[in-house]
């Protein structure tokens, strides 16, 4: 097998999956593993940004994005996890391209028969298989309290992706054309504006993971630690120290390898008090 084939190979082992041929079942598998395996998190965003000396920020290579999961426990935010996730499925037969939602988020459409898909493992929203949005059957994705809607505007393929947490929205409402195929050159300017101090995921610690055979997500926003279990219920903790948030990304996490301690120094440089109420 080749160095390339041997990416596509480690890839699908960290998810547990065999290589399959594409079918619905096989990216519904795709999704829910992704979702239990990749993290959402700024902690490799941040230490690419030092590494890179506090300037440019390049979005992971396939074999990069490889490697750093499997040396450091790496997910990343939204362009980092969808875009490598698409070269995952191209390269495993599936018909594929991206789409921007609201001129900054980045979502995947596979088509697979005469029919689209919505993928999405970049936005810790719970998007365990593939949403059938254009049917109109299946455009409602939800874990516990939080629910995520794909619905039309109109009948020229334009939607708005929504969500909410307890019945109420949360974030902004996306917009966007199912039909407009987006390249990575497209994302530049997004993509470097979204790496600037001050941006959203440049002046936080954010850590996402769901634990789906526990009916449960974690999530790390700053120093408080979120359980979301599947049946509604939420547990909030206040962490005090760097160790205390380090120890909960190992053991709750289960992401031992994951530099948070560095990722808090770096944010301690940019001004960013995550300690601070």
């Amino acid at each position: 097998m080749s160095a390339r084939g041997n990416d596509v190979a480690k890839y699908i082992s960290f998810l547990n999956l065999e290589v399959e041929a594409p079918s619905y079942a096989y990216l519904e598998r795709i999704c829910q593993a992704h979702l239990n395996t990749f993290p959402f998190e700024n902690i490799s965003k941040l230490l690419y940004f030092r590494d890179h000396n506090y300037g440019k920020f390049e979005v992971p290579s396939f074999e990069k994005f490889i490697r750093a999961f499997e040396n450091h426990h790496y997910g990343g935010t939204c362009y980092t996890l969808n875009s490598n996730l698409m070269i995952l499925l191209k390269k495993l037969g599936f018909t594929c391209y991206h789409i921007m939602l609201g001129k900054e988020h980045m979502g995947i459409i596979v088509t697979l028969g005469d029919e689209r898909f919505y993928v999405d493992c970049g936005a810790t929203a719970p998007f365990f298989k593939p949403a059938r949005f254009e049917s109109g059957h299946e455009n409602r994705s939800s874990f516990g309290n939080d629910e995520v809607y794909l619905l039309p505007v109109d009948s020229e393929n334009n939607y708005k992706y929504m969500r909410f947490m307890n019945g109420k929205q949360s974030g902004k409402t996306w917009n966007f054309h199912s039909r407009r195929e987006i390249t990575m050159d497209d994302f530049l300017q997004v993509i470097e504006t979204s790496n600037k101090p001050g941006a959203t995921f440049m002046s936080i610690l954010r850590c996402h993971l769901y634990q789906t055979d526990q009916q449960r997500s974690v999530s790390l926003v700053n120093n408080k630690f979120t359980i979301r279990y599947s049946n509604g219920e939420t547990t909030v903790t206040t962490l005090l120290t760097p160790e205390e948030i380090r120890s909960v990304i190992a053991d709750e996490f289960n992401l031992p390898k994951l530099p948070v301690l560095e990722a808090v120094n770096v944010l301690k440089e940019l001004d960013v008090d995550i300690f601070a109420e």
